[in-house]
């Protein structure tokens, strides 16, 4: 019988010592061979906070940097996997857009996945990259421009419509009423779900050749999540297919995966993410960028709901693929933040 865990999947202390911490990881990084197993015990056991707290005492007492320092005396995938444990979650995703630009995989796991929200403070913590990075054209830039220089219509209209954060939101007070009576009739305009899910049809599967990208754009980035949910179970009734099976016949890349990472993302995030990372170790090779996103993004939210749904789809312990996959110290952080 499977075991099916929820919540995070990193286990650290309610109190540490961030002294002790300290001391540790710099006598781990000044020796002539880096004790990487002493690095990986801390900062494998510690939530964001505590490393925070870890870095700030190492700046007084050794005036460094200690994110400096870690990575001086690491490399690889390593190096990049102990970066990211002192990054915020949108400065993770800043980040690695910044890096990844040009990979529309890793444009759609990163814009297609975010809310209003996210896309403000996504934007602002790029402004912060562009000028860490590339000051003297960071005032010239920002990461709708970069993503009009790296793409082309229809992608290009999709991720700045994406850019605008104009997504209907469903009221809190309506939202929580809809999941305490399991109806969404006051949620939900019924008329307007039927006029989206016949022009998205007349757009799509009923238009000879390829389908009308401008209407689904105009349709899909601006309804709220629970309307474009409403939208799939419509769609799916009357049509008989999916919303996400007409965008892929009708649609070429990298637009067909950017609206259907959008899609799944508003459906059902979670099963989006599992989905990533079973893509991640798929076939040959190991998309490392996107197993330490996600990682760090969910090991002190719902990592082992992630877990658990991962083995329920594929069959197969996260863990085990996660084992498989990678390697020597990277493999031993990972599998601590997955709470191996």
């Amino acid at each position: 019988m499977i075991s099916h865990q929820t919540g995070p999947s990193i286990t650290f202390p309610d109190r540490i010592s961030a002294e002790n911490d300290a001391e540790q990881l710099h006598n781990a990084c000044k020796l002539l061979s880096t004790d990487e197993e002493t690095i990986t015990k801390i900062l494998g056991h510690r939530n964001l906070q505590q490393r925070y707290q870890i870095r700030e005492t190492f700046h007084r007492r050794y005036k460094k940097d200690l994110v400096h320092v870690l990575c001086s005396a690491t490399k690889g995938d390593y190096e990049s996997l102990i970066k990211t444990l002192f990054r915020g979650s949108i400065q993770i995703l800043a980040h690695d857009l910044y890096k990844g630009l040009k990979k529309p995989d890793i444009v759609n796991e990163i814009i297609c996945c975010c809310n209003n929200n996210e896309i403000i403070m996504l934007k602002k913590a790029y402004q912060e990259v562009l000028q860490e990075e590339e000051p003297k054209k960071a005032s010239q830039r920002t990461l709708e421009t970069d993503i009009i220089k790296e793409t082309k219509p229809p992608y290009e209209q999709l991720l700045v419509a994406l850019l605008q954060g104009k997504r209907d939101e469903d009221p809190f007070e309506l939202v929580e009423e809809a999941i305490r009576t399991r109806s969404t009739s006051r949620l939900i305009n019924r008329s307007q779900v039927e006029k989206d899910v016949e022009d998205l049809y007349y757009a799509g599967e009923k238009r000879a050749g390829k389908g009308d990208s401008e209407t689904f754009i105009k349709i899909l980035t601006k309804r709220s999540k629970y309307h474009v949910k409403e939208i799939w179970d419509v769609y799916l009734s009357k049509y008989h297919s999916t919303i996400v099976e007409v965008i892929s016949k009708k649609f070429s890349e990298p637009f067909r995966s950017g609206l259907n990472t959008m899609i799944m993302a508003l459906i059902d995030l979670r099963l989006l993410l599992v989905c990533q990372l079973y893509d991640s170790m798929y076939g040959l090779g190991t998309r490392e960028d996107t197993l330490i996103r996600i990682t760090c993004l969910r090991c002190e939210i719902d990592m082992n709901t992630l877990k658990s749904m991962y083995r329920e789809y594929f069959g197969k312990p996260l863990i085990e693929a996660v084992r498989e996959d990678t390697s020597g110290d990277f493999r031993k952080l990972l599998l601590a933040l997955l709470g191996e």
